[in-house]
C-alpha cells in the first residue's frame, strides 16, 4: 500500500502539466493511468528503489508530512515545483543557491 502511493505520489510530481487546475487532486489507481503515465511512475519507483534506505525514510516521512497538509498548501507546493521545472539549468542553479544561502541564514 506505501509503495502505491509512493508511485502515486513520485508520478503526480511528474505528471501535473504547469498551469493545471488549482482543483485538489487524489491518486488513481494503476489502472486508471494512461500508458505514459504508467511508465512514468514506474520510472520513478526503480529510481526510488536504487535510493540507499536511509534517503527512502527521509523521502516516506515527507511523503507524510505532505498528505498531512491542508489541499491548498499541497497544491501551492505543486504549483511551485512545476514553475521550477520550468526553469532552465541556470534558473534552477541560481534558485538552488539562493535557496541554500536563506536555509543557511535561518538556522
Amino acid at each position: 500500500m506505501r509503495r502505491s502511493l509512493l508511485i502515486l505520489f513520485l508520478a503526480a510530481l511528474v505528471l501535473v502539466p504547469a498551469g493545471a487546475s488549482a482543483q485538489p487532486r487524489t491518486g488513481r489507481p494503476w489502472e486508471q493511468l494512461s500508458p505514459e503515465e504508467q511508465w512514468r511512475a514506474w520510472e520513478n519507483y526503480q529510481r526510488y528503489q536504487r535510493l540507499p534506505q536511509g534517503r527512502q525514510r527521509f523521502m516516506e516521512r515527507r511523503y507524510q508530512r505532505f498528505q498531512a497538509l491542508p489541499p491548498q498548501e499541497q497544491e501551492r507546493l505543486r504549483q511551485n515545483y512545476q514553475q521550477y521545472r520550468g526553469f532552465d539549468p541556470g534558473q534552477r542553479r541560481e534558485f538552488t543557491e539562493k535557496y541554500r544561502r536563506w536555509k543557511s541564514e535561518r538556522r
